[in-house]
């Protein structure tokens, strides 16, 4: 009899229920450690982005005495950061809309128009992922040189948009997998051409897969700082804001708040697209595009 009762203990739904409940506490609070860790660099990056020097080196971690917002004006204007995010949206814009232009229509070719070996052309195509960025970029400044592009924001543009088409067209065929194919055949029998399909059809259906390609492809190309460095290398002008941080110094060193500023600049776009977008970018990782 006790051994039942033991059994009957151990396996009731009160000690299931309970044990739940210890899970999500301890969930929860492993989940508010985490966003603490992401959450509180952003906050002591804006208070810093509010305070003087002085004020910096007195008081690191405490509340500006005085918020100075004219570290931002001083940061966009005198020191150019104004130039450099006008490049790095020019750039950003041109090459997100550009890939997921292009990709979109590639991804739908592959899932949709029955070509020969769809798949290990995608493989093929996935495995440019993994040649690391130093292998090329010798021979990609050379090229750029004798295309002359050097010195426009097209030497940007060009390699930026290149670099996102094999995980972006991945996304795309996958999403474009879990569509009934009924739709298109019905736009094909109706006589619609495949042009006609894709964006009378297919687009108003893929929003969440756009905005999952969008958000990855801007977060990695508003950042790069590498190729950024070694193409402006042939003209200042085409700096943008990652590259132009390098180069934040006054006259006695780094001016803390208004560098702070000029951060605040580069991460608050990406904060407020992704906030825009989440719900898409959610529906979209959820709803077949990064399954299979």
């Amino acid at each position: 009899m006790n051994i039942k009762m033991k059994r009957i203990l151990r396996f009731s739904p009160d000690a299931s229920y309970s044990g739940n409940s210890s899970m999500a506490v301890l969930s929860r609070i492993l989940t508010i450690l985490l966003a603490m860790t992401i959450v509180y660099p952003i906050i002591f990056i804006i208070l810093t982005s509010l305070k003087s020097n002085q004020e910096f080196y007195s008081n690191i971690w405490g509340l500006p005495d005085l918020w100075r917002w004219s570290n931002y004006v001083f940061a966009w204007v005198e020191r150019g950061v104004g130039k450099y995010a006008w490049n790095s949206v020019i750039v950003s814009l041109s090459a997100v809309f550009a890939s997921v232009f292009l990709t979109a229509l590639g991804g739908y070719a592959l899932s949709k128009m029955y070509i020969p070996k769809a798949e290990t052309i995608l493989a093929v195509l996935m495995t440019f992922n993994f040649i690391p960025g130093v292998a090329v970029y010798i021979s990609l400044y050379t090229q750029m040189i004798n295309m002359h592009l050097n010195k426009t924001l097209w030497m940007l543009i060009l390699p930026y948009m290149t670099w996102q088409i094999p995980f972006s067209v991945y996304i795309f065929k996958k999403f474009f997998d879990s569509l009934p194919t009924d739709l298109l055949e019905a736009a094909r029998i109706d006589g619609s051409t495949e042009i006609q399909t894709f964006f009378r059809v297919i687009v108003p259906l893929v929003g969440p897969a756009i905005a999952t390609v969008m958000v990855f492809n801007f977060i990695n190309i508003w950042g790069e700082y590498m190729w950024a460095n070694i193409a402006s290398s042939s003209s200042i002008a085409i700096q943008t804001l990652p590259v132009g941080l390098l180069y934040f110094r006054g006259e006695y060193g780094i001016e803390w708040g208004p560098f702070a500023a000029a951060i605040m600049i580069i991460v608050l776009p990406l904060m407020l697209i992704f906030v825009y977008l989440q719900r898409y970018f959610i529906q979209g990782l959820t709803s077949g595009a990064v399954k299979g």
